[in-house]
């Protein structure tokens, strides 16, 4: 693995941790709210560290086909995350919206971290 995999997956290893620091501290303060908190943040870290790592390999080859998979793994990674909250909503009744409302701002702070990494990565 690339020392560029290795980074960014340590940064996303330590604001995942930081993030479920939060959400943990946000449960034990309201109790009523009871989300899968372990479960949101190993989801959202393995698709993007994959993602990343995906895209992250094509530096070398043509632009087009950066853009090409760069698109597909944003699309995938939108599909297997609203498959993932649609199964939470069917086996879970109670607790959807917050569900749902966490863990999108938990893949837009996920998406934003990844996009600035490919940014600085690309950059150089």
């Amino acid at each position: 693995m690339n020392i560029i995999h290795r980074r960014f997956i340590l940064r996303l290893l330590l604001i995942s941790i930081a993030l479920y620091g939060i959400l943990y501290g946000i449960s034990l303060r309201f109790p009523a709210v009871s989300l899968p908190i372990t479960a949101m943040i190993a989801f959202l870290f393995a698709v993007n560290s994959l993602a990343f790592i995906l895209v992250a390999n094509t530096k070398e080859k043509n632009p087009r086909g950066f853009v090409y998979l760069y698109m597909t793994v944003s699309f995938g990674r939108l599909i297997l995350c609203s498959a993932f909250v649609l199964l939470y909503a069917l086996m879970h009744r109670q607790g959807v919206k917050v569900f749902a409302v966490s863990f999108f701002l938990l893949y837009f702070i996920y998406t934003i971290m990844e996009v600035r990494a490919i940014y600085g990565f690309f950059k150089k």
